[in-house]
């Protein structure tokens, strides 16, 4: 089993004042010590309340995008070394009690991305709305794979040290989830999937993608991704 201390997580985050302090105590408790919360331009006190719950802040001086927040997250695994990272949400959908899933299927040694599905767990509270656009945005980034992904959206991910190193992300926004998978698949990285539950509170869908902004995402993602298949 991979020691909790080789695991370091990263939480995207963008004004989570109300919660991020929650989120992050909740993952001590489990006994993760190296937590890192990237403050992607947040007006409100998101990096105060992430500080005193005992995370690093990596802050962005304006906000760039969830995708883009994830770049910073997996540059500073690289640059530090990290052996492992895991990303998560900051809006408390993403249960603590998962890492451990997560973990536990990487340290099988035969994959270097895990990805947390959603699709593979209880559906019985994803609203309506979140399937339909999951399932679009999987058949849009599964016309690209090689392989088939019950999940593509999802932002529980667990990286190794070879995935680390190799992926260079570039969308900025939503659609970077797509683009990861795409890229482990060129870089002849394994990418594997495990069912994790999800929580969905009035405040975790306030803080997603309303239908017009999945729509823009799927298209903006069409367009981006023919030149990212054709790029060596």
């Amino acid at each position: 089993m991979i020691p909790k201390k080789d695991v370091h997580i990263y939480i995207p985050a963008y004004n989570e004042e109300s919660i991020i302090g929650e989120v992050l105590q909740r993952i001590h408790q489990y006994g993760y010590p190296s937590l890192s919360v990237i403050d992607d331009g947040s007006t409100d006190r998101t990096a105060e309340y992430a500080l005193q719950a005992n995370s690093k802040v990596i802050q962005h001086l304006v906000n760039r995008g969830v995708g883009a927040a994830t770049q910073t997250a997996i540059e500073g695994a690289r640059r530090f070394d990290c052996p492992y990272m895991i990303l998560m949400d900051a809006d408390g959908q993403h249960l603590p009690e998962d890492l451990e899933v997560l973990i536990q299927r990487m340290s099988e040694g035969d994959c270097d991305l895990v990805i947390g599905s959603r699709l593979l767990g209880d559906l019985s509270g994803m609203p309506k709305s979140r399937r339909w656009f999951n399932s679009l945005a999987n058949l849009l980034t599964n016309l690209f794979c090689k392989s088939s992904y019950s999940d593509t959206q999802s932002g529980f991910r667990m990286l190794n040290r070879k995935a680390i190193e190799l992926l260079q992300l570039s969308l900025d926004e939503y659609g970077f989830c797509s683009e990861m998978i795409i890229l482990a698949e060129k870089k002849g990285l394994k990418i594997v999937e495990v069912p994790i539950q999800i929580v969905y509170t009035q405040y975790s869908l306030e803080k997603g993608q309303d239908f017009y902004t999945g729509i823009r995402t799927a298209f903006n993602f069409l367009w981006k991704v023919v030149s990212l298949v054709g790029k060596d």
